[in-house]
């Protein structure tokens, strides 16, 4: 593929010298990210109505639903006036199983012993629907419906299916979308916005370039990839996706302030890669609008 558009044109940075600059924009995005006092709030109220599970028991629910957040049982759901949305598949996580001791088995007074874990079924918050809770007043969407995230699609779409890689719009159940690598494909939700539609679409084709044959990288680094790339790709073609994707990006970094300089190459060459692609696609788009002028 032609790289003229990485050449200097006047005095504007080349097209690598912009996603050099928007890769900075987004570490220092994520790395002074600060929760709103709204957010704290609502997440310390969130804590209180949940129940304490430990740290081992989050990772379990993750690795299940890697967005999972809050989760609880059916029951307390239920009393916290919510109720578990049709077709969802519960979470499995380890709860203690105890026995009645017998009399030479107790020890420190105590009348039940452990003698192992078994699975039990748990939900998370986005499985839910009902009344309303604490951290419903601080989700983060991207609204609106701009030219450039409609470009951004088309282009997208066209580099998706010169991959074979199909596109649906419809149900993601919880997620705004997903990629498939057994099946090659990408599933975006149909209720999105345009604009997060735009950044959802980026974010899943990323992974279908990237991850489709990956089985090294965590997750991780998968996620902070695709979002980071996202956010450059976006934000180079006029969509600025920053109040999303610093979040998005913060949540999966955890502690690791420098997660996303420790994948900066990552996401400066892949969103290169789609840049050039959709640059490429443009410059046909012009050529064929000047051939039937």
């Amino acid at each position: 593929m032609s790289k003229k558009g990485w050449k200097n044109k006047g005095n504007r940075p080349t097209q690598k010298e912009r996603v050099e600059e928007l890769l900075e924009t987004l570490e220092e995005g994520v790395l002074n990210f600060m929760r709103s006092p709204e957010q704290l709030k609502a997440i310390l109220e969130m804590k209180a109505l949940m129940p304490s599970y430990s740290f081992r028991n989050l990772i379990v629910a993750k690795a299940q639903l890697p967005h999972a957040s809050f989760i609880a049982s059916f029951k307390r759901w239920n009393e916290l006036g919510r109720k578990v949305k049709k077709g969802q598949k519960a979470l499995r996580i380890f709860a203690p199983r105890f026995v009645k001791a017998k009399d030479e088995e107790k020890s420190n007074g105590e009348d039940y012993k452990l003698i192992g874990f078994i699975t039990v079924p748990v939900f998370d918050y986005t499985q839910t629907e009902g009344d309303p809770l604490p951290i419903d007043k601080v989700k983060i969407a991207l609204e609106g419906d701009c030219p450039e995230a409609r470009e951004i699609i088309s282009l997208a779409e066209k580099v998706a299916e010169a991959d074979n890689c199909p596109i649906t719009y419809g149900d993601t159940g919880v997620a705004n979308g997903f990629y498939s690598p057994m099946e090659h494909s990408i599933t975006v939700s149909s209720e999105l916005s345009i604009n997060h539609r735009c950044k959802t679409l980026v974010h899943e084709l990323v992974h279908s370039i990237v991850d489709r044959f990956n089985l090294k990288s965590s997750k991780k680094e998968q996620e902070v990839v695709a979002e980071g790339t996202a956010f450059v790709v976006c934000s180079y073609f006029g969509l600025d996706t920053s109040d999303y994707s610093f979040q998005y990006v913060k949540s999966w970094s955890k502690e690791d302030d420098e997660a996303v300089m420790k994948f900066g190459t990552k996401i400066c060459d892949t969103a290169a890669k789609i840049i050039q692609q959709f640059e490429a696609l443009k410059e046909e788009e012009q050529d064929e609008d000047l051939k039937t002028a």
